[in-house]
């Protein structure tokens, strides 16, 4: 039986394997990558705070973005907690096509839901609108930074390999095909792996640097995908899940629930309404309600009578990544309803704590860094599982033997 899952794992591998090194080398360098590009350019992101000078109102920051660009559209606000962080402003450059409608809780913010036209509420439709984002002191109102959405920097190449292989929807698919070999490859490398007597369990557990080349090449292989084979079956895993619609459908099965239906998003004003929006009013009734964010999200409404909205990370366990909406009247700021992550379905939940898991952000830093420990140890099995064919197939070959030459 061991010889078919060898053959099995064996042809899998060869199949992904050129794709499962480019991932792994993608992969170390996303793992840190809000780390690493924050301390890279740490002008963009963090200020110094005055003494006694008080923060610019967002209406006041936003006049300062149109003398920039004149003929841009604002999209919303990031206002971080802490004070030291500039404040981030979304905005389009050029007019949206005709069927770019998004939603009043935030463009540039993402929220997978959809609820039926009705008296008095919005419906959400369509993907989010993602535009640039300009960096702004807050105290000085000076652009410090600004960032176009289609910069190809090195993470933005790098997510592209890690995705698509720079190849579109050709190597998406490419990418998915190899997630689901990944999880075969090391279903199977556990069986290869498992000793046949409890005595020989501790040769499996630990590498022998005293032994031959050979052996270090065997013990590489096959202990360090011992250890690491439950971490790549999470990453292929989640990977699949990311890459294919009846994955994600079948968490929702799995859970016995359905996608998430709804975000009312109340009508604030009627149409002839000062037309000022209170983003400052809105923001401070989202500061009282979400009082330990570590930052708000401040949506533009989409037309004359929507709600300013207002989101935060949630505050349940692992699922910051989660975002609570606030709406917000857009004349006084007051509250008008909320709609809380803790109450999307169990499904829809799971399918953002995919992402999550696949990176590392899961636990912070210390998972991240596990994240790192992983994909670096993984980087070796494409080459030591080569080296180990090699040596097989010469083991096999039968060795010339000399005829003696008769005179």
């Amino acid at each position: 039986m061991k010889v078919f899952f060898r053959r099995v794992h064996l042809y899998l591998a060869f199949a992904a394997g050129l794709v499962f090194l480019v991932q792994c080398l993608t992969g170390a360098v996303l793992v840190f990558e809000d780390e690493l590009t924050h301390a890279l350019y740490a002008g963009r992101y963090t200020v110094a705070v005055p003494a006694a000078q008080p923060r610019q109102s967002l209406a006041v920051l936003a006049d300062h973005l149109r003398q920039l660009k004149p003929k841009s559209k604002l999209l919303g606000f990031r206002v971080y907690a802490d004070p030291a962080r500039t404040v981030e402003l979304t905005y389009r450059e050029t007019p949206a096509r005709p069927d770019d409608t998004q939603p009043a809780e935030g463009r540039g913010f993402r929220h997978k839901s959809a609820a039926p036209r009705s008296a008095g509420v919005d419906k959400p439709k369509g993907r989010p609108e993602r535009g640039n984002t300009a960096f702004l002191n807050p105290y000085t109102g000076q652009v410090v930074g600004l960032l176009d959405r289609q910069d190809r920097g090195i993470f933005k190449v790098a997510e592209d390999l890690h995705r698509r292989l720079l190849a579109g929807e050709v190597g998406k698919t490419v990418t998915g095909l190899s997630a689901l070999f990944i999880l075969v490859i090391t279903a199977t490398g556990v069986v290869l792996w498992w000793p046949k007597t409890w005595a020989l369990l501790t040769g499996r557990l630990r590498i022998r640097w005293s032994g031959s080349g050979k052996r270090i090449t065997h013990d590489l292989h096959v202990v360090l995908g011992f250890y690491c084979a439950p971490f790549l079956f999470g990453l292929a895993l989640t990977g699949v899940i990311m890459s294919y619609r009846w994955a994600a459908e079948g968490l929702f099965r799995l859970t016995g629930t359905r996608p998430t239906v709804g975000i009312a998003a109340p009508r604030s004003a009627l149409p002839g309404r000062p037309r000022t929006l209170a983003y400052d009013a809105a923001l401070r009734t989202g500061q009282q309600v979400y009082r330990t964010a570590e930052f708000w999200r401040v949506g533009a409404p989409k037309d004359s009578a929507a709600a300013i909205c207002i989101s935060a990370p949630s505050t349940l366990p692992w699922r910051a990544a989660g975002l609570d909406t606030l709406f917000a009247d857009r004349t006084t700021g007051a509250a008008l309803g909320q709609h809380l992550y803790s109450r999307q379905s169990a499904g829809a939940q799971l399918r953002r704590l995919a992402k999550l898991l696949h990176t590392g952000e899961i636990g912070g830093a210390w998972t991240k860094a596990l994240a790192l420990v992983v994909v670096l140890c993984s980087l070796t099995f494409p080459i030591t599982g080569v080296l180990l064919w090699l040596n097989r197939t010469r083991r096999k070959q039968p060795k010339k033997t000399r005829t003696p030459v008769t005179v």
